[in-house]
């Protein structure tokens, strides 16, 4: 016999879903006495046959799921519905609950929250003391981990790294051991899809912050629920502050990128051979590009109109992207990536005219990719960011940045470690230069590829001039635009510190 056809509705994120019916999709959580299901399925008769000793069913239930079951507005007498902020339903010994666990998917949002503070009741984590430190999802290798978790040190922290599978499989179990004042994630590492790791450490009273250093709509186009709203966002490129406010990011401020200054000084070791060459290190594309981009696609005529874009002035980035792609919403449909791709590709296109006007005297540190892109190159293998790089810095004569299209207003960790290093740097214009003396970002820097050659030529010829200028920038990097300076920013977001 042909099984009838499973109800489907609308997710959250305005998606078809079929509603299961079956037992094994009501999931016991634990606890003793009255049931107390959380989420009565599409066909709530069959709870009375898969629990028949009841003699009263409660349950708390999503509004917009009950406004595409309007059955369930008429349920029988025994069923009794509870409010969210009923104060019996965290009650740990008030009720056995009972999950209808397609709700992790259908509403996360409205599921996590409630879901996290039942799990919580039931542990004595409510009861520890909170102690200074940080958690930081990731390992010893991650973006950016050494250096946040350095700051922290130095700001009175303890800090603990922890893998992101360990963070979000282990959270209850973590939070046994330890209850963290912290938990700073960089693009959402070590946080899952559903907001269920976000409301547990919300509900324990951690403050969790997420630093978002690549394209925010990149990171959250992999996240389905609307929790990501609910998350304090920092934010290296300020483009991104009002799009994400827009469809309804709660606390967002901008937080730049910034250096490290005991790595990167003018005290490293030499690096011989570059003292008259013009260097820029960097990747090609970067790592694991064709899996993210999987389907997305740069037709000859996107190629020729970025093209033309940038020979007229005009630096086609992400925001020239999603205008051009006529594309009227960023989330939750996954089709920014195909904008983001095409400035992906265009950044490939800039990097490489830019370094063809670089001249002869162009050295290049990095992948094989640029071998097909500049076959008659000064090319090099890649140089360790934390050991080499610094003394490649510090013992050029020019080091060259371009920042990614898909940062509108961004800035690179060349922009604040060649000067700490004791370099000096030239850098296209971009609006995130406006943290800097406009004076300085005046003389070192580029709006077009063509503009380059004349701009090298001036510096190559007077060492003098870029000592001294390099001397200026180093002194505002260094009091400004450190990691501690920015772990003071954060303290102040998360109103922890005044």
């Amino acid at each position: 016999m042909q099984r009838p056809q499973r109800i489907r509705i609308k997710n959250e994120s305005g998606k078809l879903q079929s509603l299961p019916d079956e037992k094994e999709y009501f999931q016991e959580l634990g606890g003793s006495g009255d049931i107390l299901f959380l989420g009565i399925g599409p066909n709530p008769d069959l709870l009375t046959e898969f629990f028949p000793d009841e003699s009263c069913y409660y349950y708390i239930e999503c509004p917009e799921y009950e406004k595409q079951i309007p059955s369930l507005l008429t349920l029988p007498a025994n069923f009794k519905k509870l409010q969210t902020n009923d104060a019996t339903t965290v009650n740990k010994n008030n009720f056995r609950l009972i999950l209808y666990t397609p709700n992790k998917r259908l509403f996360p949002s409205f599921w996590e929250p409630i879901i996290s503070k039942l799990t919580l009741h039931k542990t004595e984590i409510h009861s520890k003391k909170q102690s200074k430190s940080v958690w930081i999802p990731g390992d010893d290798n991650s973006l950016l981990v050494p250096e946040i978790s350095k700051a922290f040190a130095r700001a009175d922290f303890t800090y603990r790294v922890i893998a992101p599978d360990a963070m979000r499989r282990n959270m209850l179990s973590l939070l046994k051991q330890e209850l963290p004042a912290i938990v700073f994630s960089i693009n959402f590492n070590g946080l899952d899809n559903s907001g269920e790791t976000f409301f547990l450490l919300r509900e324990a009273g951690v403050k969790v912050v997420v630093w978002m250093v690549d394209n925010p709509f990149h990171v959250i186009s992999g996240i389905k629920s609307a929790y990501w709203k609910e998350v304090p966002m920092l934010v290296t490129d300020d483009w991104f502050i009002k799009p994400l406010q827009d469809l309804g990011a709660t606390k967002i401020e901008h937080l730049p990128l910034a250096t490290d200054p005991e790595i990167f000084n003018p005290n490293v070791p030499s690096y011989p051979g570059l003292a008259n060459r013009i260097v820029f290190a960097g990747r090609s594309s970067f790592p694991k590009k064709v899996n993210f981009f999987a389907g997305c696609n740069f037709s000859p005529e996107d190629e020729r109109d970025a093209i033309y874009a940038i020979d007229s002035g005009i630096k086609p980035n992400f925001e020239w992207w999603i205008n051009r792609d006529k594309l009227t919403s960023l989330w939750p449909e996954p089709n920014v990536r195909d904008s983001g791709f095409r400035a992906e590709q265009t950044g490939t296109i800039w990097r490489t005219e830019t370094l063809k006007f670089a001249g002869n005297n162009l050295t290049v540190f990095g992948d094989e990719g640029w071998r097909e892109l500049l076959p008659k190159v000064d090319l090099r293998k890649p140089i360790d960011y934390y050991t080499i790089l610094p003394a490649a810095y510090s013992n050029s004569a020019i080091v060259l940045n371009m920042t990614s299209p898909l940062l509108p207003n961004g800035l690179t960790q060349r922009n604040f470690d060649v000067w700490a290093a004791g370099g000096f740097l030239l850098t296209d214009k971009t609006p995130g230069l406006s943290i800097f003396p406009d004076e300085l970002v005046e003389e070192c820097s580029f709006g077009t590829p063509s503009e380059l050659p004349q701009l090298c030529s001036k510096f190559l010829a007077d060492p003098q001039l870029r000592i001294e200028l390099s001397k200026k920038w180093r002194e505002i990097i260094l009091k400004n635009h450190t990691y501690q300076n920015r772990i003071d920013n954060i303290l102040k977001f998360m109103d922890l510190k005044t």
